[in-house]
């Protein structure tokens, strides 16, 4: 179902039904958040509850893109131009977007990478006064959880 039309001058027009399929139908204004290759309407003042419900049908959207990706990614393995370009994934990497590092304010920074119980972390090696003793403590109590 198409939930934007575009009207003879150019400009988006979004259909009632899906606001009222988001619950947004009686806000006055939304936020607009541009990101790569996505739009995301929020209300502009939102309780914590609230943030928390966007949060998570954001996640339950990314875990169905993920599952869409991976599903596709057999029908890929031959093709020369897997990720735009990028071959990191034959090349034993995994390309991860630079806004992560922006966001964690860590972009511009030398980093190291740590894998803890499955997990992995990638923390700024310029500020390790910063996160040395948090990480220090959280890997002791989750040894102790462990043993």
């Amino acid at each position: 179902m198409t939930f934007i039309n575009y009207t003879n001058d150019g400009k988006a027009v979004i259909q009632s039904a899906a606001l009222i399929l988001s619950g947004l139908e009686r806000e006055e204004t939304l936020e607009l958040h541009t990101l790569e290759n996505a739009i995301v309407l929020l209300k502009p003042d939102m309780k914590p509850v609230e943030k928390a419900a966007a949060m998570m049908t954001l996640m339950r959207l990314a875990n169905s893109l993920w599952a869409d990706m991976m599903a596709a990614w057999e029908s890929q393995e031959k093709d020369e131009e897997k990720c735009e370009g990028c071959h990191g994934c034959d090349e034993d990497m995994l390309p991860i977007p630079a806004e992560a590092f922006a966001d964690a304010g860590i972009l511009f920074d030398n980093l190291r990478v740590f894998s803890v119980d499955g997990a992995v972390l990638v923390v700024s090696d310029d500020n390790k006064a910063k996160w040395h003793e948090a990480l220090t403590k959280m890997v002791t109590e989750c040894e102790k959880a462990h043993d």
